[in-house]
Formats: C-alpha cells, structure tokens, sequence
C-alpha cells in the first residue's frame, strides 16, 4: 500500500516511484522506504538481511528485478500484530495512550523520518482526546493509511 490510499501498488509502480531520476536503480541504502510501501512491516535489521539475501550492498544500486526478487521474498505480516506490538514498545507506562508530542518525535527523528508536515496531515484524521493522547486503534489506523 502507499500511504493515502488503500488499493494495492504493483511493485514496478513502487519502483518506478523511487527510481527518482529515472535510471532503472534505487540506492541500496533508500531502499526501506519503497519497502514499506509496498505495505510491508520491516524493521532495519530485517531489512539488511533482506538485502545480505538477493546479494545488495547496502552502498549499492537495486534494480527493478532484485526489488522485485526482495519484494517477493518478504513473508506476509500481520501488520496489525506488529503495530501493536511496536505501540506497546513506545507506551511505556502500559496506558494503552501515547502523547502525540512524542510520537511526533519518534516519527520524525527515527529510522525512516516523517516530515513534520506529514504527520500533521495524518493527525488532523485521528480523533484525539483532550490530553494529545493517542490510542493503540488510533496508531494502527495512522501507521496504515
């Protein structure tokens, strides 16, 4: 999926999205984010293993059939689980809310970075209480639209 809509993106669509100048390549070390938007949940390790895997250098290029090939061997996810679970990790207190202050924070200084003005975008949907808190449904919803 590619955030802000919720039909399916084929992979050479993704690709020819990211191959900004037009070169048949993405670099190995932008890699993650066309991942990701393809709907899938990676973190950075799996990812570098992902990429140890089809023979990438995280220093090298990536073309349309090796992303194709890393695209194809990534397991299908309960996202949902995995959000979940990755919610549970930043609700530290065990509230079931985190302050949208600091998940701000997180989004946009941490692997890969929303811009302040894209999380503005996604929190202007979320309905959040009087406090800036932010439910665990809230997040799911946020981190897979």
């Amino acid at each position: 999926m590619v955030s802000g809509t919720n039909e399916a993106v084929s992979v050479p669509d993704v690709f020819k999205m990211f191959d900004s100048d037009g070169d048949g390549y993405i670099p190995a070390n932008e890699i993650g984010t066309p991942i990701r938007a393809l709907g899938h949940v990676i973190t950075n390790t799996e990812l570098t293993a992902l990429m140890r895997s089809v023979q990438v250098e995280k220093r090298g290029k990536v073309d349309l059939k090796t992303f194709q090939r890393m695209a194809d061997s990534i397991q299908p996810s309960d996202t949902n689980r995995q959000l979940k679970e990755a919610f549970e990790v930043i609700d530290r207190e065990g509230s079931g809310n985190v302050n949208a202050t600091e998940l701000r924070h997180l989004l946009t200084t941490l692997g890969d970075r929303m811009t302040d003005d894209e999380f503005n975008v996604l929190l202007q949907e979320l309905d959040i209480d009087k406090t800036g808190n932010i439910t665990c449904s809230d997040f799911i919803y946020l981190m897979t639209r």
